[in-house]
C-alpha cells in the first residue's frame, strides 16, 4: 500500500483507472488491524483521493463508508480520509488543476 501511495503522487502519466482498480483491495485490508498496514492503507486511500477531480468523488465515497464501519480500524482509516478529502485547501488544489 505504501508503494500504491507513492505511485499515485510520483506517476503522473498513469491513467486514473489504474488507481481506481486498486479501491476495492484498499475496502478489503482496511480491516488489517496492523498498524503499518493500517497507516499504509490509510495513505494509498488519501493519495488516491487527492490525484484528482476524478479519483475524488470515488474516494471520498469508499472513506465515508469507512467511517461508519462496525470494525475499529476501518472506522479510523475513514475518519482521518474524510478529513483530509474535505478540507478546503485541497478541494481547491484539486479544482484548480487541469485534470
Amino acid at each position: 500500500f505504501a508503494m500504491l501511495a507513492w505511485s499515485a503522487v510520483h506517476l503522473k502519466k498513469e491513467p486514473d483507472a489504474t488507481f481506481l482498480a486498486y479501491l476495492p483491495l484498499i475496502e478489503k485490508q482496511a480491516r488489517d488491524p496492523r498498524n503499518f498496514v493500517r497507516k499504509a492503507v490509510n495513505w494509498a486511500l488519501r493519495q488516491i483521493g487527492k490525484r484528482s477531480m476524478s479519483l475524488h468523488a470515488p474516494a471520498l465515497a469508499l472513506a465515508e463508508e469507512l467511517a461508519t464501519s462496525s470494525d475499529r480500524t476501518a472506522r479510523w482509516i475513514g475518519r482521518d480520509a474524510v478529513k483530509e478529502l474535505t478540507d478546503a485547501k485541497q478541494l481547491a488544489r484539486l479544482a484548480a488543476a487541469k485534470t
